[in-house]
């Protein structure tokens, strides 16, 4: 498959991903977190604590902001044909392939993410990497540029999040 299919059908993903997310938040902090609260590791609890009073529309001022980084990313490798930039971005976000089912797991329900995170980004990346290593795009430098990127990304994530508290409804 061309890779310009799998940069732009990832971008499709990222944003389903991130609007099951919005729409799920602050139901889940509502009636859920109050409920599980005590499954939550206390290394954990003082961050999910901080963010429980997270509103959809602040959760979507973080969206935003990596969208808007996610975005760029995609129009820069598409013009420039750099594809460590797509592969770092997309390694930052396939993160969520581990954090979303792994959380659901260990505390027993559902949690923001879950669904789009195993029928989603789950499959896209099982069909991506091989693909990308076929082609000859998966080698040692371009993994190694594009955890680079990955690293770049998140102190991008951090302050996406930052931006969104500061956020009035």
């Amino acid at each position: 498959m061309d890779i310009d299919i799998w940069i732009w059908s990832f971008l499709m993903i990222f944003m389903l991903h991130n609007l099951e997310e919005i729409i799920t938040i602050e139901r889940w902090f509502t009636h859920t977190y109050p409920r599980i609260k005590e499954r939550i590791p206390l290394f954990a609890q003082k961050e999910i604590g901080n963010r429980k009073s997270t509103t959809a529309t602040q959760f979507a001022v973080a969206v935003m902001a990596v969208s808007i980084v996610a975005c760029l990313i995609i129009v820069l490798t598409a013009a420039s044909q750099h594809y460590f930039l797509f592969l770092g971005f997309n390694m930052f976000f396939a993160l969520n392939m581990f954090t979303h089912p792994l959380q659901s797991v260990l505390l027993r329900c559902y949690t923001p993410g879950v669904y789009t995170s195993l029928f989603l980004i789950i499959p896209y990346n099982l069909f991506l990497f091989p693909n990308l290593y076929k082609s000859g795009m998966l080698t040692a430098p371009s993994l190694a540029a594009g955890f680079g990127v990955m690293l770049l990304c998140i102190p991008l994530f951090l302050l996406g999040h930052k931006l969104a508290e500061k956020w009035k409804d």
